[in-house]
């Protein structure tokens, strides 16, 4: 042990973790680690170049005494013996521990290129009960896939409460914004629908996770973790649930007229739009045919828009996204 000046904490050997065969010494705040290196070169890049790329001055391998170590800046002691069980653990593949113990371990996974002890984190935070928010702001922060968040969309988009200002902004600008988005869709499709209030509660999990893979971008189907909610409709649901993956009826004018005012918004991701539109058009065209048929004996004067390609959508002059020139 080393008395500094000045008052300056002494430095100490960690009681858990100065391993009489370890091969390198590391300093950490006022503690001394004297652990295998092993571990260190097999799986981090960052200390095969930084720490581990050869002899120290004095010729050997590595510092390895209390007199000759690294230091690492920036990271605090409780945190590195925290990062250190993952390969010291006793109880060798039983991983139990608490949630701002994973996150320590997480955050110098992250920072050092550890990744596989990234995923054993991943693996292990996925069994634990984590609030909905804050998971979000997690898996964000340290770039874990999104499919891992699938439930946890579904349930801010499906509660009644919006966000407050402080989840707003732990989640930040983007997310808050799409998740207003997928609310919103949820909103005028039950409208679509004929139901004038709806409740979020009546709402099918598996049809909100449909309108969250379409504003998060997340694909028609993950390879894991299973969603929950994702598979038939539980015994005993009410037959009036509204399914929101519905298409509006096409003979309903109403709906495609509420279509038309919200093409701007939801045109390029919602196919029912894109089918309300095509069955306007052709609407459209049958009275273009008809007004300008000339009188007997006349060729009469062609329409700008025939019906094979308003249903195709390839014909005509197309005017400002979501409508045509007549």
């Amino acid at each position: 042990m080393v008395n500094n000046e000045h008052g300056v904490s002494r430095v100490v050997q960690h009681k858990d973790y100065y391993l009489r065969g370890g091969d390198m010494t590391i300093l950490v705040e006022n503690h001394l680690y004297r652990i295998h290196s092993y571990f260190f070169e097999r799986e981090s890049l960052f200390f095969r170049q930084k720490l581990l790329a050869g002899p120290s001055e004095d010729g050997e391998d590595r510092p390895s005494s209390d007199s000759n170590h690294y230091t690492l800046d920036d990271v605090k002691s409780e945190d590195f013996a925290r990062f250190l069980w993952v390969f010291y653990n006793p109880k060798y593949s039983l991983y139990e521990a608490p949630l701002d113990v994973w996150l320590s371990i997480l955050r110098l996974a992250t920072r050092w290129g550890f990744n596989n002890v990234k995923e054993l984190t991943v693996r292990e935070l996925e069994k634990l009960e984590i609030e909905c928010v804050d998971k979000i702001s997690i898996y964000h922060e340290y770039s874990i896939s999104k499919l891992y968040l699938i439930p946890s969309y579904i349930s801010v988009v499906k509660r009644d409460k919006p966000l407050t200002f402080t989840e707003g902004v732990k989640l930040g600008m983007e997310t808050v914004l799409r998740i207003a988005d997928a609310r919103e869709r949820a909103r005028q499709r039950a409208s679509e629908s004929g139901i004038r209030t709806p409740s979020f509660d009546d709402f099918e999990d598996s049809d909100v996770e449909v309108l969250v893979r379409e504003v998060f971008g997340l694909g028609s189907r993950p390879t894991s973790p299973t969603p929950t909610g994702a598979s038939a409709i539980p015994n005993g649901s009410n037959s009036s649930t509204i399914q929101l993956g519905q298409p509006p009826k096409k003979n309903n004018a109403a709906a495609a007229s509420r279509n038309g005012v919200s093409a701007d918004t939801t045109a390029k991701t919602s196919v029912d739009i894109m089918r309300t539109f095509t069955t306007a058009m052709g609407s459209q065209v049958s009275t273009a045919q008809s007004t300008v048929a000339g009188p007997p004996g006349k060729t009469p004067v062609p329409p700008e828009i025939s019906p094979a390609s308003a249903h195709s959508g390839r014909g005509g002059h197309q005017g400002p996204k979501g409508s045509a020139r007549p």
